[in-house]
């Protein structure tokens, strides 16, 4: 299950601990986020095979496993080199730490990770509950997704601090920032309701496929354009 926005505030908290390098902050902060494209890639997968075209499992294994750590570093190092712009090593070491993180987290929390795809399975996918065994009613995982959006929401109240404290000419964004935060609102309001009505389970989840998606990509593109602010 995704928890972006949860991680992404736990990434933008890690300004207490981290080194003041530029862009640093904003490196580990898209790093903690982008992992949960598997995510993204399981529900077009999902989509795929109710049109009866097969695809894979990927929830949790792509962008979670420790092989795609250095791949995207080294494909950053190598931009950088080309473009001969160093403070590139500084993302790819922010990028890398935020996915670890965030691998981490997903560990420690009892998810199924795939940690070592592809070199193992999804179905072998690296699980501490397995031996715990904490059940949850599937009730209780549904209400969590609303707050998916409550907590993007909170997200982007918190950078529009930032920008406040840190303008660097993105007072412009504020208003965007603003826009997006009543968007998420509303959205978290409306996966209440379906709850309530208890909408059907294709409804529900389709339209959390397509809405969770549209603000994944949103968050990274404000987490970028406003990266003097964080940093």
């Amino acid at each position: 299950m995704a928890h972006t926005s949860i991680y992404a505030i736990i990434g933008l908290k890690t300004e207490k601990i981290i080194p003041k390098n530029k862009y640093f902050l904003t490196s580990i902060i898209i790093g903690i986020i982008l992992p949960d494209i598997d995510f993204i890639l399981q529900h077009i997968c999902d989509v795929l095979n109710i049109l009866e075209i097969p695809t894979l499992i990927v929830s949790n294994s792509i962008f979670h496993s420790i092989f795609m750590l250095p791949l995207i570093s080294l494909l950053i190092l190598i931009y950088a080199e080309i473009k001969q712009k160093k403070e590139l090593k500084v993302v790819a070491t922010g990028i890398a730490i935020g996915m670890a993180l965030h691998i981490i987290i997903d560990i420690i929390t009892f998810q199924s990770v795939g940690v070592f795809y592809p070199l193992i399975d999804v179905e072998s996918n690296l699980n501490l509950n397995q031996y715990i065994n904490i059940q949850f009613p599937n009730e209780y995982y549904k209400w969590i997704y609303p707050f998916e959006f409550f907590f993007f929401r909170v997200y982007g109240w918190m950078v529009m601090q930032k920008i406040i404290k840190n303008p660097f000419n993105n007072y412009k964004m504020i208003k965007r920032i603003n826009l997006w935060n009543k968007v998420q609102l509303y959205i978290f309001v409306l996966f209440l309701l379906l709850i309530y009505f208890d909408a059907k389970e294709t409804i529900f989840t389709n339209a959390f496929g397509v809405l969770y998606a549209l603000s994944f990509f949103i968050i990274i593109y404000i987490t970028y354009k406003i990266r003097k602010s964080i940093n």
